[in-house]
């Protein structure tokens, strides 16, 4: 049986997962359907995006469950295959996201707020 430490970890897991799928859609829809049909945004034309506070909140959350998802798996991976103890892989990938998802909402803040 799964602690309960281990199992809302695993309840996470799924929920960000399913949380992709729709992020995932909304984004290639902005940026895609909504954005730029010659090809990749340009500069000028994310900065635009980036003045929405709803697209701000869209893309955060979006990287939020991406780290979150990820990092959880390769935690599962790593314990499983007795590379690392379950503590220190937590540690290490707990740091890991909490660097990424602040570089990231530090540059996005950039973004929104650039004139």
């Amino acid at each position: 049986m799964l602690s309960p430490k281990k199992g809302a970890g695993w309840v996470l897991q799924v929920l960000t997962g399913a949380l992709l799928t729709l992020l995932v859609t909304l984004h290639l829809v902005r940026v895609h359907v909504q954005g730029s049909y010659k090809g990749l945004p340009t500069y000028e034309e994310v900065l635009r995006a980036f003045k929405n506070p709803v697209t701000v909140a869209l893309e955060l959350a979006l990287v939020g469950a991406v780290l979150y998802h990820a990092l959880y798996g390769l935690h599962m991976v790593l314990v499983e295959a007795g590379i690392l103890r379950e503590d220190i892989s937590r540690k290490i990938l707990s740091v890991l996201g909490i660097l990424i998802f602040t570089y990231t909402l530090a540059l996005t803040l950039y973004l929104a707020t650039k004139p």
